[in-house]
């Protein structure tokens, strides 16, 4: 996910945006994300050698965020 919303601040956060945070900020912040669409908690993580900033969330059933998964099994019925 690009975006999450802090708890602490109620702020819509971007992750790259996050990620330039200094790590005083970051860390009075982090664990108090949620997904936007549902609610879901959600975490940080920061950018890496091939990888960019995201936020990941455990979101609840019917979240328009979290598309269904395909699969081989999926395809086949």
């Amino acid at each position: 996910m690009r975006r999450a919303l802090c708890l602490v601040d109620r702020k819509d956060w971007d992750a790259e945006d996050f990620d330039n945070l200094d790590d005083f900020r970051q860390e009075a912040r982090r664990g108090k994300f949620v997904c936007l669409a549902c609610g879901g908690k959600a975490i940080f993580r920061s950018a890496g050698n091939a990888r960019k900033a995201t936020f990941s969330a455990r979101h609840l059933n019917g979240c328009c965020l979290n598309p269904q998964a395909w699969t081989v099994f999926r395809y086949l019925q």
